[in-house]
């Protein structure tokens, strides 16, 4: 669209600044929001912090709440392990899996694997 095209388009359809204004709003909004989210996540980590320095793994009565504080998840270093049970002499400790959708696009094509693609739910994102 040519400037003048734009201009004319925004002199017909007044609601369209009106729609561009409460979209600047949501998305000033969104960032407000993010920030509070933010600042509140950095409390709880900090809370979270002291109860983890003061109590030892286990379950306690905190008035009429239970507070829980749990061992971390354990996981593999898959880097050490690899060294130490290479897969072609260990193939039962290790498990096949896809690739990533993107590669097999590029492997396969993507007409070959739209059949078993999913997509996950649309999202927004403020920046």
């Amino acid at each position: 669209m040519t400037p003048s095209t734009i201009e004319n388009t925004e002199a017909v359809n007044p609601d369209g600044e009106l729609r561009q204004g409460l979209f600047a709003a949501q998305a000033a909004r969104i960032v407000e929001l993010q920030a509070e989210i933010a600042s509140r996540q950095e409390e709880i980590d900090n809370l979270k912090s002291l109860i983890l320095d003061s109590h030892p793994v286990g379950t306690y009565q905190a008035g009429n709440l239970k507070v829980q504080v749990k061992p971390g998840a354990r996981r593999i270093n898959a880097g050490t392990f690899e060294k130490a049970y290479p897969a072609a002499k260990y193939p039962g400790a290790y498990q096949l899996r896809p690739r990533p959708l993107s590669q097999l696009e590029k492997l396969l094509t993507s007409d070959a694997v739209a059949d078993y693609a999913m997509s996950g739910k649309p999202m927004v994102v403020v920046s």
